[in-house]
């Protein structure tokens, strides 16, 4: 089976028993799911579950889903028995920093996973965990929720925040503000902060934070639309799709080196 084909199948099994996908933008679109490489799953998915995810099982397959967001964790591709997983790099310095998550009570979230052995960060100011291969995950607190965790978005890395964000504008219809001297991109199911740096950012690829995901009305049209202005797609560059699943598929890699994964199926999953 194609390793994108088997990603696509998880994905619609997983979210048979997750939340609907939010309402897509004029553009079409909504987001909702990111994949990770883990060099021990069952690690990666206990501390998921410690923060508040819900674990999810297809065969022997673990997933984690939390209001919002999906996780898809696995081993790196390629891993046998014969040659286990290797640590992958953390997400520190590549184009999305961190993946972020709202609390309902920070103070109550904060002392449960004491309890659990993970704590903030001290280099950052802002309340920030280290994950398992070495993700790294912001905090904010939002009283107004509610359940006690959800997803919020990402925090990207960008050295022209303009040029980025306008892209996510044109491609996937994000809504641009500003928020301090960062630019902010709201796509339903996900807020994505463009953080400006002349620091180095390095690709997604190679990653334990592996892939961002986009869900769209109308993958054959996203398709011709993007080819025809130019884009290219990852690998044969074709749709794979599951029929009985009624899931297609496709990867791509943004000019600045994120990799995407946008789907068409995923908003009839309940």
């Amino acid at each position: 089976m194609k390793p994108l084909l088997f990603v696509a199948i998880i994905l619609c099994s997983a979210l048979t028993s997750a939340a609907q996908l939010p309402n897509p933008n004029a553009a079409g679109v909504s987001a909702g799911h990111h994949i990770f490489r883990a060099k021990d799953v069952d690690v990666a998915n206990k501390f998921w579950t410690t923060l508040g995810g819900e674990p999810a099982a297809l065969a022997n397959i673990k997933l984690m889903k939390f209001p919002g967001v999906l996780l898809f964790i696995s081993a790196p591709r390629g891993t046998t028995p014969a040659a286990p997983a290797q640590p992958t790099p953390g997400n520190h310095g590549t184009t999305v920093e961190f993946i972020t998550f709202k609390v309902k009570d920070l103070k109550e979230s904060l002392a449960k996973w004491k309890a659990a052995g993970i704590e903030p960060m001290k280099e950052f100011k802002d309340v920030t965990l280290l994950g398992p291969d070495d993700v790294q995950v912001r905090i904010i607190e939002d009283k107004n929720l509610s359940v006690p965790i959800a997803a919020d978005g990402l925090v990207m890395n960008s050295a022209n925040a303009a040029e980025v964000s306008a892209w996510y504008a044109k491609w996937f219809g994000a809504t641009l503000s500003r928020s301090g001297s960062d630019t902010v991109g709201d796509i339903p199911g996900a807020r994505i902060v463009f953080h400006e740096t002349k620091d180095p950012i390095a690709p997604m690829k190679g990653h334990s934070f592996a892939l961002l995901g986009f869900e769209v009305k109308d993958l054959p049209a996203f398709v011709k639309k993007y080819q025809d202005a130019g884009g290219k797609f990852d690998g044969t560059g074709a749709i794979s799709t599951s029929t009985s699943a009624n899931l297609s598929v496709i990867q791509l890699t943004d000019p600045w080196g994120t990799s995407i994964e946008v789907s068409q199926g995923l908003a009839a999953v309940k």
